[in-house]
């Protein structure tokens, strides 16, 4: 009788769907409330996203949803560094991401970033924060740099890939 060692481990990963906002019926948008939600408390989270949006129409007269799409390509980083113990150390290796993780990075840059701005209110800072981010010249596309600088410098450990 052969004894069959039982995996912790599997492989099979559940994503959960996420809909489409009811007001642009954008996944997008969708995901960024759900990022931006704090404590389940998701209509907050849905007022302050439509009123930042409702100012980028009215000060811009541009699309609120092509505007945001937008500011999630130019925020997004290329690639992601990932830590791997070799040897008794540790390196930094520099991975290229898809698409998914692309944006989710940068929805993460973009709230993190207005959380830091000094507003009084959230919708004022987001809408700040992502108005600058279209002109390339805001903390998320630093952020997104100091990314990239740190996976160039780390490009020796490339060959230590999982």
């Amino acid at each position: 009788m052969v004894l069959k060692k039982m995996s912790r481990k599997k492989n099979n990963f559940f994503n959960r769907k996420v809909f489409n906002d009811l007001k642009y019926n954008n996944y997008y948008i969708s995901k960024f409330i759900n990022i931006i939600m704090k404590s389940g408390k998701k209509s907050i989270a849905e007022k302050n996203i439509y009123k930042c949006l409702e100012m980028i129409r009215n000060k811009f007269d541009l699309c609120p949803i092509d505007f945001f799409k937008k500011t999630l390509i130019l925020t997004g980083p290329q690639i992601e560094i990932k830590k791997k113990k070799v040897g008794g150390s540790f390196y930094f290796i520099p991975l290229k991401i898809n698409k998914k993780r692309r944006i989710f990075h940068a929805m993460k840059f973009i709230k993190k970033n207005s959380i830091l701005r000094k507003e009084n209110k959230f919708y004022i800072s987001l809408f700040k924060e992502i108005v600058e981010t279209y002109n390339e010249n805001s903390n998320s596309i630093k952020m997104r740099d100091e990314i990239h600088k740190k996976a160039e410098l780390n490009r020796a450990f490339s060959h230590f890939i999982f």
